[in-house]
């Protein structure tokens, strides 16, 4: 019998009202891009992709307790785009000092149970649209204020992953 491996990560994710404050914001410039837009429902700021995990590894994950760093008003109003993966993305134009202190800290416990760290330089955003064009588009500042991260897992699929929320920790 194949041991049974689950796709995991923390991440910032938006309650209802900033989630739908996201959608409407960035509407327009998704169409405009012509790419294929991020469901509503999985809008979210990755904090540490972890990637596939058996069981136990995943029992100890879930078992971490992330950095208490106090709420973080994050200001989502800057667009971005990655040409080679044809990624447009929105995210604070200005990053909390907190947020990059909970990113360090939340990898520093996963380093303590085993999980290594991803290697590139930590850019939160939300993912809008993937095989997009560029745009040449403002964005509505969104605020969001932040009080917890989660524990998702992401099942691989045909149109879009889905996600479902394991853990949540209040920040």
């Amino acid at each position: 019998m194949p041991l049974t491996r689950r796709r995991v990560f923390f991440a910032l994710w938006p309650d209802p009202a900033t989630r739908t404050a996201l959608a409407r914001a960035t509407r327009a410039t998704v169409e405009q891009a012509a790419g294929r837009a991020t469901p509503q429902q999985n809008l979210h700021v990755t904090l540490a992709f972890i990637g596939e995990l058996g069981e136990g590894e995943l029992t100890s994950v879930r078992e971490i307790s992330p950095p208490r760093v106090g709420r973080i008003d994050l200001v989502i109003d800057t667009l971005g785009y990655r040409k080679r993966a044809q990624l447009l993305w929105a995210a604070p134009g200005t990053v909390p000092p907190a947020l990059f202190a909970l990113e360090a800290g939340l990898w520093d416990r996963l380093a303590d149970i085993g999980i290594t760290r991803d290697r590139r330089a930590y850019l939160p955003h939300v993912t809008l649209a993937r095989r997009a064009r560029p745009v040449s588009d403002t964005l509505t500042l969104v605020s969001w204020p932040v009080t917890e991260i989660v524990l998702v897992e992401s099942t691989l699929g045909p149109p879009h992953s889905t996600y479902e929320v394991l853990e949540t920790y209040s920040l």
